[in-house]
């Protein structure tokens, strides 16, 4: 039973996808530090959330393969249905940290325009020149790679999530999303998180999967530490720009090395 709950939170959480929720159904103020765990928990599962995201978006593509319109066509929709299935929320994360970051001169300013609700004119250019470049690196891309991208890039990408929130500390001290992921994650998540990506990896890349994963940590570690110096920690915002960065990261390197 606790294994379905908290790989029902991590798809709840991660996508749009309807699941049952396997939570307590009472929500009172002694269940809250459980619930809290349990989100941290379910970390251990955000690997499988984004190979659940790769199965859906490869199938997709080879769909459209059999119709009758251009690859160009089929991998504009293929990102559309990309961001859909997430509801845009790494993407969201993305903008906010960009705008604070770029707008912000101390850590209080910084962590106000990320938690505004509204994007500044920064953050959208940073997420158009983002979604361009992941469009570009999908269309470039060769056909006998593509579906091995679509299928590990989102693991890899919600795998770096863990890795960020297991190796940093919160920025906020209270109400902060990320603040709940990362009081409470232990070894346990992060093992199993990095035994999964690595087993659903190695079929795929075999030993190129190492320099994929090392991409990977390089990417966190560096946003690690440029948020440390800037605003002595990190935010659920920055989870999620991480995982937005690692992706198109991971897919710019399978793309330059065609790594297969």
């Amino acid at each position: 039973m606790k294994i379905l709950r908290d790989l029902s939170l991590a798809i709840r959480f991660l996508t749009i996808i309807p699941v049952i929720s396997f939570l307590p159904s009472n929500n009172t103020n002694q269940n809250e530090e459980a619930l809290a765990e349990n989100f941290a928990n379910s970390m251990a599962f955000f690997p499988l959330v984004g190979m659940l995201i790769g199965i859906l978006l490869v199938l997709l593509r080879r769909i459209f393969y059999y119709f009758a319109i251009s690859s160009l066509v089929s991998d504009t929709l293929v990102l559309i249905v990309w961001i859909w299935l997430s509801s845009g929320l790494h993407l969201d994360g993305f903008a906010d940290s960009i705008d604070g970051f770029l707008g912000g001169h101390d850590k209080e300013e910084i962590l106000k325009i990320m938690k505004d609700s509204s994007t500044g004119a920064k953050g959208v250019v940073a997420l158009v020149s983002l979604l361009l470049l992941k469009f570009i690196l999908l269309v470039e891309m060769s056909l006998w790679i593509k579906d091995a991208a679509l299928f590990f890039t989102p693991v890899i990408g919600r795998w770096s999530m863990v890795i960020a929130a297991f190796l940093g500390k919160p920025a906020r001290l209270k109400d902060s999303m990320g603040k709940l992921f990362m009081d409470y994650i232990s070894w346990r998540e992060f093992i199993f998180a990095s035994l999964t990506m690595v087993v659903i990896g190695i079929p795929l890349f075999r030993l190129y999967l190492l320099p994929l994963v090392m991409v990977g940590i390089g990417i966190v570690l560096l946003i690690l530490k440029y948020c440390q110096k800037r605003i002595g920690g990190i935010s659920g915002d920055i989870l999620g720009a991480i995982n937005e960065i690692v992706e198109v990261s991971i897919l710019l390197t399978l793309c330059i090395f065609g790594i297969k």
